[in-house]
């Protein structure tokens, strides 16, 4: 039976009220997909938190505390004690003897379904998997509306916060000082695994995880923070460049303008990295995009649905 650890980092109620009350429904969805797959998979939860985390979560699954946080890498103008990604992942894989890992942000929820597509997708040889959430609107906010949410549609979202791996990537991992709650979290995640991985995979318009808030843009973090983060991303996408192989990530198939609009106008890519491995294995062979032949023919009645549909 497939062993998969599911790591969470969590906050309490005296932390930071509002987050610990937009968990509440994420959670209710984990334990619910978790039930979806008892008896064919084997999924725990690793819960990590910061030393002054109650323990009443215990029942969920292993709970480990951290040892620092962003505070103790600089003044920040910030009282905040958020943690350091790479950190959360170190406890998750040393609390850990499952077969693959899964990281995700406290505020992504799971549709039903969702450990059992990811098994599939570990079947087909997928070593590494990032998924984009959907994002449903801010009324569904309760454990009561979860069938309701279920059955929303959602709007994408371009970043990344659920990453699935297979354990034995981690110790090849080049991680720096991000920490979670501030831009550029995750992107280094999903450098490492773009990097590391044989065949990853980006699922960027599945149904398979949401986010509450049709938001696409929060102000997280103060200025000083989000520097920080970007220092220390651009120092991970530097040492990871050595490792890229341009043919395994996403928009790499795409005609030559085409790919790199993409990858320059995307907030979440770091384009210098992107462009000199691009240019240096310029012959290297692509996958190209899989198209469904009807569909060009649609483009109009797709454009009256997005332009003139009643919502």
């Amino acid at each position: 039976m497939l062993r998969i650890s599911h790591i969470l980092n969590l906050v309490s109620e005296k932390e930071n009220k509002t987050l610990y009350e937009s968990q509440q429904v994420p959670l209710a969805s984990i334990q619910n997909a978790i039930e979806k797959v008892k008896g064919e998979l084997n999924v725990e939860l690793i819960i990590t938190h910061n030393r002054n985390f109650p323990i009443e979560l215990n029942q969920l699954g292993k709970v480990v505390a951290l040892d620092r946080n962003v505070l103790s890498f600089g003044d920040f103008n910030s009282s905040k004690e958020l943690p350091l990604l790479k950190d959360i992942l170190e406890k998750g894989y040393h609390s850990s003897q499952a077969e693959y890992l899964i990281y995700s942000n406290s505020d992504i929820g799971l549709m039903p379904q969702f450990y059992k597509v990811i098994s599939e997708h570990i079947a087909n040889g997928h070593d590494a998997i990032v998924i984009n959430r959907r994002r449903v609107k801010s009324t569904l906010n309760t454990t009561e509306q979860l069938n309701a949410i279920y059955s929303e549609i959602g709007l994408p979202h371009p970043g990344y916060d659920m990453f699935v791996f297979k354990r034995d990537l981690f110790p090849k991992f080049i991680l720096n000082n991000i920490c979670t709650g501030i831009p550029f979290a995750g992107n280094d995640l999903f450098y490492n695994l773009f990097c590391f991985a044989q065949k990853p995979v980006l699922l960027g318009d599945k149904h398979l995880t949401f986010h509450i808030g049709l938001e696409l843009v929060k102000d997280w973090g103060n200025s000083k923070l989000q520097k920080h983060n970007y220092r220390e991303f651009r120092k991970t996408t530097k040492a990871l460049l050595p490792h890229m192989d341009i043919s395994k990530f996403p928009g790499a198939g795409l005609p030559f303008f085409k790919r790199h609009l993409k990858w320059l106008m995307n907030s979440t890519i770091s384009y210098p990295e992107m462009f000199v491995t691009d240019l240096k294995q310029i012959n290297k062979p692509r996958v190209k995009p899989v198209y469904d032949p009807n569909y060009k023919k649609q483009s109009y009645y797709e454009w009256l649905m997005k332009y003139i549909g009643f919502d």
